[in-house]
């Protein structure tokens, strides 16, 4: 079995969440339509894009995103696959046994997800100053397992009592073990590319901005990343728009 499938099993057995009908609802919180994705038809739209809408409900209570089938071909595609909803509550779950500030998951159905509302946070690209300090959490997802898949300042926030959170895991992956090494080269220079991106910076200052990221992850693990092939990840990320 899968580390996703295990994940959402043990959720099952120890009552967190009851699964009825391709549905994973958390235990003891709210009630929802048989069509969760209709909270959306009163509700703030937010994005509306060919593969998912995301928005709140009428009332402001709950996040929702609803994925799009686009179409019979991607759907048989990923018939034998988990829906993205299924792993999203699945790295959720990851995250908090990580001692990670998520959004907890209300429902996961194989085209809808709900999660409670984040309040009284910051996201980074509002104190991106802090971004050094989440190459340290990026090394506690990587350990535990988990990639995230579009690691930026946008997807991260800081809570009140000053906390790392994470959000958007439709990317995530769950390994068995420590994620592997092209995936950490990768999600690190995505993390600095996001921080270039949010502050004024001239071509010059990209090495030792690269530098003191690296010797961040570095000093938790073993990977030493700093070089060309970074270096030109990060120039190539932060010039797209």
């Amino acid at each position: 079995m899968s580390v996703t499938g295990q994940i959402l099993r043990q959720a099952c057995a120890d009552g967190s969440y009851s699964f009825r009908v391709g549905t994973y609802l958390r235990a003891g919180k709210f009630s929802f339509p048989a069509s969760p994705e209709s909270l959306l038809e009163y509700g703030r739209i937010l994005k509306n894009s060919r593969s998912v809408v995301t928005g709140f409900d009428q009332h402001e209570r709950f996040f929702v995103k609803q994925y799009r089938k686009n179409g019979l071909m991607r759907t048989l595609k990923r018939a034998f696959l988990y829906p993205r909803s299924y792993r999203c509550l699945a790295a959720a779950l990851r995250l908090r046994q990580l001692g990670v500030e998520t959004p907890e998951v209300l429902l996961a159905s194989r085209y809808c997800l709900i999660t409670e509302i984040l309040s009284g946070v910051r996201f980074l690209p509002e104190c991106p100053e802090t971004a050094i300090a989440a190459a340290a959490l990026l090394v506690k997802l990587h350990e535990g397992g988990l990639q995230h898949g579009d690691f930026n300042l946008r997807n991260l926030y800081l809570t009140a009592d000053g906390a790392f959170g994470v959000i958007d895991l439709d990317g995530s992956r769950l390994y068995p073990g420590a994620v592997p090494e092209k995936v950490r080269f990768l999600e690190l220079a995505r993390l600095v590319s996001s921080y270039l991106k949010s502050i004024p910076y001239t071509p010059d200052e990209v090495p030792k901005i690269t530098a003191e990221f690296s010797e961040e992850y570095k000093r938790l693990t073993h990977f030493d990343f700093y070089g060309p092939k970074l270096l030109a990840r990060i120039t190539d990320l932060a010039a797209r728009r």
